[in-house]
C-alpha cells in the first residue's frame, strides 16, 4: 500500500511524464568551473511549465541552482532551464535519489515547447501507467 500525503499540493502547474526522456545537469554559479562536471542520463519522472522531477545517481542539495538539458525525443537538442534544487530524497534500497526542481527562467519558446508536449498524446502518459501511452477517445 501506497501512503498519500496529507499536504496540498502546492504547484503552480500540473507536472506530466513525457517517455524516453533524460536530464544532463551541472551546478550552475560564480565558482562552479573550479570543480563542476556534467551528470549525464538521468531518467526525467515528469516535468511541467514551472519544475521537473528526474532521478539522479549523487545527492543534490536543496537551494543548489543547476543547468539543466532535458533531451526530449520530440525536439532536436532537446530543453535547457536554469533550475532550483527544491527536494532531494534517498531511494530506498537503491543508489539514486529523486530531485525536485523548480524553474528559475524559462524563455517562450521553452514555454511554448512544454506547452505542445503537454497536449500531445504520443509523450503524455498516465499517472497510474506511467511509460505507458495514454488511451485516447
Amino acid at each position: 500500500m501506497i501512503a498519500e500525503s496529507k499536504l496540498p499540493d502546492r504547484r503552480r502547474s500540473e507536472r506530466f511524464p513525457i517517455r524516453d526522456s533524460r536530464v544532463a545537469f551541472k551546478k550552475s554559479g560564480l565558482f562552479s568551473f573550479l570543480n563542476n562536471t556534467l551528470t549525464v542520463d538521468n531518467y526525467l519522472v515528469n516535468i511541467s511549465q514551472h519544475g521537473a522531477q528526474f532521478l539522479a545517481g549523487d545527492y543534490v542539495p536543496p537551494g543548489a541552482t543547476l543547468v539543466l538539458q532535458v533531451d526530449v525525443p520530440m525536439f532536436l537538442g532537446g530543453l535547457c532551464f536554469k533550475a532550483q534544487v527544491v527536494w532531494s530524497i534517498k531511494l530506498p534500497r537503491k543508489k539514486a535519489y529523486r530531485v525536485g526542481v523548480k524553474f528559475l527562467k524559462t524563455d517562450r519558446e521553452t514555454a511554448r515547447r512544454l506547452e505542445t508536449l503537454r497536449k500531445d498524446v504520443f509523450f503524455r502518459t498516465t499517472k497510474n501507467n506511467a511509460g505507458r501511452p495514454a488511451k485516447v477517445g
